[in-house]
């Protein structure tokens, strides 16, 4: 027997003068958020604003994830963001359908368990570079060093050998270019942008600095292009499209997406960074297991509970506490009439912090994730479904690598009192004072 499908009219609204509220679901203890007593969905409709549902009903989010056609990320981010003129909307984040799925299976493959390992040397280089110049015995902001290292390892694994001059441009245009990103014009156009309609006004400063890092990535391609011989003795990501099956795009196409990769991993690498050192000093017994490890030279037991740290980091810090999407079309989601144009918001935090879904949810318990991998269901860092994090893998690797690297020449001392709160003007979940650790040799 069929049912009505519920329209959002029909479900509890949050009231006007309590929109403040939402901030709760987004910060680290959920569970005291007011906003409960509404149950598991309820509607805002904020004005000047598409209506929102709000839902932690894991069928409502099951169905959603799985649903490829109907909803889409990409409007999401360009209601909300300036992340259409950061990264441009014709690259991967804002396709939908048909040819999102056709980009995703060709920037898939360098993201893969083959070529993840590939990339390992790289990785220990640009640790065994910064490590030196870290100071020991003192307290310092590790997120600072975790943006040098994330920068670092983003330009050797997504370019790798590059001619030494051009390699010095790149990395300066793209410092500049995330300068730009970080400055409090640019920061001015995002925080105008939702309050007009998702529309983000002209900002040149950008538009410059994003022409200068193409323009050296167009450069660089057009001498891979032009090397002679085999090149498959090199492992960066560019070189696994240029002259390959996966070479689908024009030079100016493929130049974009480079960028966007390099600017999809840049900032939430370093906040996680920051996040796992914040954690490992707030946390002795976690940090002594990594230590006998690491002393007893034992790799395979130092890298197994890096990964659980990692993970569950990642559960009680994701960089993005929520995720959503935006209705192509009329639809219906689990029994709920979403009109086209509505957003359907998941508060990832939530449930990661749910008794539900995690015993003593609060608890930092790296082991919970020894003998069980995270719940792609539960464990949302990166989403789920046709639009997960394609670097979802890399990152998670990647994170282990360096961490291992860093520990195996150098211990984190613990730091009394309570990890340190997220940034509190910050539409992430970034580390407020920087993720302040000391560092001792081993």
């Amino acid at each position: 027997m069929s049912h009505t499908p519920l329209s959002l009219r029909e479900l509890p609204l949050l009231r006007t003068r309590h929109l403040g509220q939402i901030g709760g679901l987004m910060r680290p203890g959920t569970h005291r958020s007011p906003l409960l007593e509404l149950g598991e969905r309820f509607v805002v409709s904020p004005p000047g604003f598409p209506d929102m549902l709000v839902t932690h009903d894991m069928d409502d989010v099951r169905e959603l994830f799985a649903n490829h056609d109907d909803f889409s990320v990409g409007q999401v981010l360009s209601r909300f963001s300036s992340h259409d003129a950061m990264f441009g909307k014709q690259t991967l984040i804002f396709l939908d359908g048909d040819e999102h799925r056709r980009e995703r299976r060709l920037f898939a493959p360098p993201f893969q368990s083959k070529a993840l390992r590939s990339y390992e040397e790289l990785m220990v280089e640009v640790v065994e570079r910064e490590l030196p110049t870290w100071p020991v015995g003192e307290p310092f902001e590790f997120l600072k060093a975790g943006y040098d290292l994330a920068i670092g390892v983003l330009l050797a694994v997504v370019f790798g050998d590059v001619a030494p001059a051009r390699r010095d441009r790149l990395k300066q245009a793209v410092s500049q270019w995330f300068g730009e990103i970080e400055s409090r014009g640019f920061l001015a156009v995002t925080l105008l942008t939702p309050l007009i309609g998702g529309y983000t006004l002209p900002y040149p400063p950008l538009r410059r600095r994003q022409a200068e890092v193409d323009a050296v990535i167009i450069e660089e391609i057009a001498a891979r292009r032009a090397e002679p011989g085999d090149r498959s003795g090199r492992k960066d990501v560019l070189s696994r499209y240029v002259g390959t099956e996966l070479d689908q795009h024009d030079d100016d196409a493929l130049a974009r997406n480079m960028r966007g990769i390099l600017l999809g991993a840049y900032e939430t690498t370093a906040i996680t960074l920051g996040w796992i050192a914040a954690m490992l000093a707030g946390h002795p017994q976690a940090m002594a297991e990594l230590d006998a490890a690491a002393d007893a030279g034992d790799g395979e037991r130092l890298d197994a509970y890096l990964d659980a740290v990692v993970a569950e980091t990642m559960r009680l810090r994701p960089v993005s506490p929520f995720t959503g999407r935006r209705a192509l079309r009329d639809t219906v989601l689990n029994g709920i009439r979403i009109p086209k144009g509505a957003i359907v918001i998941v508060p990832i935090l939530l449930i990661h912090e749910s008794p539900r879904h995690y015993t003593d949810p609060m608890v930092f318990r790296p082991e919970r994730f020894l003998e069980e991998r995270p719940n792609g269901q539960t464990w949302l860092t990166f989403g789920a479904g046709a639009h997960r994090c394609l670097g979802a893998q890399f990152a998670l690797v990647e994170a282990r690598i360096l961490f291992r690297t860093v520990l195996e020449q150098r211990r984190i001392q613990a730091a009394p009192g309570p990890i340190e709160p997220p940034r509190r003007y910050h539409t992430g979940l970034s580390p407020a004072d920087n993720a302040r650790i000391t560092l001792l040799p081993r």
